[in-house]
């Protein structure tokens, strides 16, 4: 216990300049505000009046359309219409997009079109890519609101009623998504890791965003839109990061986002660390070219940006663009520790990260639905090395390449025809 408390005072006594490098580089300030965020958002839930849309959630009668892309994935899509039946709130039609499969799917989705579970399945020849697939599918929604999921995403029996309630309580509302949960967290560590993430990051951190109405982005794998107003603010952005690009173009057309905690829905993660790797160097290469090359969110907007916008910019500039850009220096920054001190600065570092991601942890694990899984917990000490190191270095490599190289021109994500004509290449 001496030693560990001599770490913890080298730490926070060697160098100030890199003890708050430190607490600063490692997302801390993040994480910090989610657990604010929870105690606000649950004192807004508390004094919020009871939606209108409550009404027509609880009578059964539902003005909702689920719209499903599929690419080579008619096993998904069968997770997800199992869940669709077990609503509370059904949806009036579900309508499957076939995008240019080429396994067996055309077969077995048009045998569910048959039977009814799929009201509607458009099969596009060639593969198009999410956002198209989705747009296509938007020409035939004539409900007031349309719901896009992944086709893998198996909801919560409450999801549809509590996204269609939040969106009838705030009229100005454009789009809201919902709460996004590891369903194979217990694949292996990878999957465990990034379900602490996702507990933090979209349960915490998306709330505490919504508090000041700051929501930067609207996942695909569960977002209810308002049909008429996203159609006619042109639908999904082409191209990838889809999800984030339409729900920045949304709010500077001046809608409102939003982010309902209790519409819960389950995904699939990577389960081995290449393919979180390959996930997340495409988040966040879209995540840049679309910020900070094309929205231009190191800038205000105009002198009459509303001040949800402003916070949703410095929320990505202050805490994930400039921490990451930061790590570089963070080697030059240790020079300041005295030589013989740097073996305890680090240790004390670490220990004090690990201690912090207990104090934001907690409450996650205490909230979490359903009992939490020892596994879990022991990987406490782990979170800080993958959230605030790994996934931070390769945050900064999918920077540095996107920047430089442009590097997702050349991502996998949508068809090779496609990249070309949205690059100006024939």
């Amino acid at each position: 216990m001496g030693e560990i408390v001599h770490w913890l005072a080298v730490f926070l006594g060697a160098s100030p300049l890199a003890t708050v490098a430190t607490v600063f580089i490692f997302d801390i300030p993040r994480d910090l505000l989610s657990i604010t965020g929870l105690g606000l958002s649950r004192l807004r839930r508390s004094v919020r009046e009871t939606p209108s849309g409550l009404v027509s959630a609880q009578s059964g009668i539902s003005d909702v359309t689920v719209v499903i892309p599929s690419f080579n994935n008619a096993e998904g899509v069968l997770v997800s219409l199992a869940s669709l039946r077990r609503q509370r709130l059904s949806p009036e039609r579900v309508i499957v997009v076939c995008d240019g499969s080429t396994d067996r799917s055309v077969a077995v989705l048009s045998a569910l079109r048959d039977r009814g579970d799929i009201d509607m399945l458009v099969v596009n020849d060639r593969r198009m890519g999410r956002a198209t697939a989705g747009n296509i599918a938007l020409q035939y929604v004539q409900s007031d609101y349309v719901l896009f999921i992944d086709c893998d995403t198996r909801l919560d029996p409450e999801a549809i009623a509590a996204l269609r309630a939040r969106m009838a309580d705030r009229p100005a509302t454009a789009a809201c998504s919902g709460n996004i949960m590891v369903a194979n967290h217990a694949a292996s560590l990878w999957t465990g890791l990034q379900q602490l993430e996702y507990m933090t990051a979209i349960d915490f951190g998306r709330e505490f965003a919504d508090t000041f109405g700051a929501v930067a982005c609207c996942s695909g794998a569960l977002t209810l839109y308002r049909t008429a107003t996203f159609a006619a603010t042109g639908g999904f952005s082409s191209g990838s990061g889809e999800d984030l690009a339409t729900t920045l173009r949304l709010r500077r057309a001046g809608h409102e986002v939003h982010f309902e905690a209790a519409a819960w829905a389950y995904t699939n993660a990577p389960e081995t660390l290449p393919g979180l790797i390959r996930q997340r160097l495409r988040w966040d290469r879209d995540a840049f070219r679309i910020q900070i090359l094309q929205f231009h969110q190191l800038r205000k907007q105009g002198a009459g940006e509303p001040l949800a916008n402003t916070l949703q910019r410095y929320d990505y500039v202050l805490f994930t663009l400039v921490p990451t850009l930061l790590m570089p220096l963070f080697l030059p920054i240790l020079t300041r520790v005295p030589g013989e001190q740097l073996p305890a600065f680090l240790a004390g570092g670490y220990l004090f990260l690990v201690m912090i991601a207990a104090v934001t942890l907690a409450p996650v694990l205490i909230g979490a639905r359903g009992p939490v899984p020892i596994f879990q917990v022991l990987l406490l000490p782990v979170f800080p090395f993958y959230q605030g190191i790994l996934m931070k270095l390769v945050r900064l490599y999918a920077y540095v390449s996107e920047a430089i190289g442009h590097a997702s021109v050349h991502d996998g994500y949508l068809p090779a025809r496609v990249r070309q004509r949205l690059n100006g290449r024939h």
